[in-house]
């Protein structure tokens, strides 16, 4: 999801970038719309990363009761993993607050869907880190994940 809503933001800069409305703002646009192309690279290699993370887990879920350890371990890289997301997902955010804020007003429904689906994806990350933490047995690790969750949510309200 967040690979198209990155592409759908530089879509919106192309659509800015070049018309003489917006010519005061264009090198901001031109910024935005490098940095959506980052992530949006990002976003698409992270695909395989989540395949080989999940096959990690599964493949230790199976001896968990013999390796408790490298089960842990697994499922604190997935949840890392799944925090990854939740960061990309606020960088997409505030990219689109801001584009928001500058670009071409013709695509006010496509600022609103690209907020809109950034936040969710924020809120879906939390949700796959939450689970991962079920079986996590570290209390030290899960109270900070999930401060570290509840102020990304706090910060993703803010942006949309």
């Amino acid at each position: 999801v967040l690979s198209i809503i990155n592409s759908l933001n530089i879509y919106i800069c192309n659509l800015t970038i070049g018309k003489n409305k917006y010519k005061d703002v264009e090198d901001e646009v031109i910024n935005i719309k490098k940095k959506n192309e980052e992530l949006r690279n990002k976003t698409l290699n992270i695909i395989d990363e989540d395949g080989q993370i999940l096959d990690k887990i599964l493949k230790t879920y199976k001896t968990r009761k013999e390796e408790p350890k490298k089960y842990e371990e697994a499922c604190k890289n997935g949840v890392e993993f799944c925090y990854n997301v939740v960061e990309l997902s606020i960088e997409t955010l505030s990219l689109a607050n801001e584009l928001e804020k500058i670009g071409n007003k013709m695509l006010s429904s496509d600022f609103k869907i690209c907020k809109k689906y950034a936040f969710t994806s924020v809120e879906a990350g939390i949700i796959n880190v939450e689970i991962n933490l079920e079986s996590v047995n570290d209390e030290k690790y899960k109270e900070n994940i999930k401060n570290k969750c509840k102020d990304a949510l706090n910060l993703a309200e803010k942006l949309k």
